[in-house]
């Protein structure tokens, strides 16, 4: 089974990769598609182009997909647990392939802070809007190149021990695509990734058969 997975797509904000998004919807082949949140921009003020609607118009119905509420999505929570259009709506994604069990998660639950005030988020996000649309500039491009700048390895590691349960864990919300792969003290082989974004990078996991890779679209 072959499976996709995206995550932080933010269709309706200024910056987000449309062209590259649609040509990969369109010329990926699939069993499941896993949209692993922040996929629709609703905390900014989203300007919806035709192009957006190509990309809704893509997504083979016909598969499984499977979307996986984001912090920026959070507006469809009150669709968790349904189906909507044949879409299969969670806030937490897990299956066994391969004798591993995986867990797909947005990732903001591991976030401290303001990111949890939803009154100030939308008005950071109203903020982070004018800066992109008017002057702009790429404020979410900029605060991963903060944030990795800042990253320390024990934080991903403090995510990884609350997920020891599972084999394989993938994430995004971080907008920062990378791969940890290690032996844990019962000799098993874990797996941690992030699926990076559709702002900056143009990045997306894929898995076949239990085997995972993380991909860039851009250079393929």
């Amino acid at each position: 089974m072959k499976r996709l997975i995206i995550s932080d797509t933010h269709i309706g904000s200024q910056f987000c990769r449309e062209q590259q998004l649609l040509n990969l919807l369109r010329t990926k082949e699939y069993d499941q598609l896993i949209l692993n949140g922040d996929i629709i921009e609703f905390l900014k003020i989203p300007s919806f182009t035709k192009k957006a609607a190509d990309l809704l118009k893509a997504i083979d119905y016909k598969k499984e997909v499977i979307y996986v509420i984001g912090n920026h999505d959070r507006a469809l929570e009150g669709f968790i647990g349904t189906d909507f259009l044949n879409i299969k709506i969670c806030d937490l994604y897990e299956f066994e392939e391969a004798g591993r069990k995986f867990r797909i998660e947005h990732g903001d639950q591991y976030e401290n802070g303001i990111l949890h005030y939803r009154g100030l988020m939308k008005f950071i996000s109203l903020f982070q809007d004018i800066m992109e649309r008017v002057f702009n500039f790429n404020l979410s491009k900029w605060f991963t190149n903060f944030r990795l700048k800042k990253r320390k390895l024990k934080r991903v590691w403090d995510i990884v021990d609350q997920n020891n349960d599972v084999d394989v864990l993938i994430i995004g919300h971080m907008h920062i695509p990378e791969v940890l792969i290690w032996i844990d003290g019962d000799e098993n082989l874990k797996t941690y990734v992030n699926t990076g974004d559709w702002v900056q990078h143009a990045t997306y996991v894929e898995i076949d058969d239990g085997i995972v890779r993380l991909k860039n679209f851009l250079k393929e």
